[in-house]
């Protein structure tokens, strides 16, 4: 199987998270080479490269724990070492003067501001989900389970039955 059969493990919202902290990062970092200077700005990239990596590895992990195939010890371990990489390489480049941390934490700034925009703006996951598998899906013959808050309620959770339909308590 080819690379370009291989199915992604990255769903496409979170792509769509990883494109917009990678677009974020640029971003900052080409307005702090421009407003801040270049040692500014090379603080800004060095956040902007964590940013994503951080995201990724972090949506690899995540994935490993909710399907639950295989053994996730190796995946906490994985989790574990992130923690340290991300901390001792952010001590360490402190501690050298590379950057500020002021620098680091605007380029790491894009990590927020990336997922909200690729939220946002990027593709929306599937409406319907199967009761089944628990995947999602989408078709013509599945049914949309989406409810807006101004809808009835459509059972008395306080009381663990469906609603009445002549319960003055249930109207909206």
């Amino acid at each position: 199987m080819s690379d370009a059969e291989k199915p992604s493990k990255l769903d496409a919202p979170m792509r769509g998270a990883l494109v917009g902290v990678i677009g974020t990062a640029v971003v900052l970092t080409i307005g702090s080479f421009a407003l801040g200077g270049p040692r500014f700005g090379i603080g800004v990239a060095i956040g902007g490269v964590l940013a994503p990596v951080n995201l990724w590895v972090f949506a690899q992990v995540g994935e490993a724990f909710l399907s639950r195939r295989g053994n996730t010890a190796p995946w906490a371990v994985i989790a574990t070492l992130k923690l340290a990489l991300l901390l001792g390489g952010v001590w360490l480049i402190l501690r050298s003067g590379i950057a500020s941390g002021l620098a680091l934490a605007v380029g790491y700034g894009a990590l927020p501001i990336g997922i909200t925009v690729g939220t946002l703006f990027g593709p929306k996951p599937p409406d319907d989900v199967e009761e089944g598998d628990g995947r999602r899906t989408t078709g013509s013959g599945s049914r949309s389970s989406r409810r807006s808050f101004g809808d009835a309620p459509r059972e008395d959770v306080l009381k663990a039955r469906p609603a009445d339909e002549g319960d003055p308590s249930n109207e909206p």
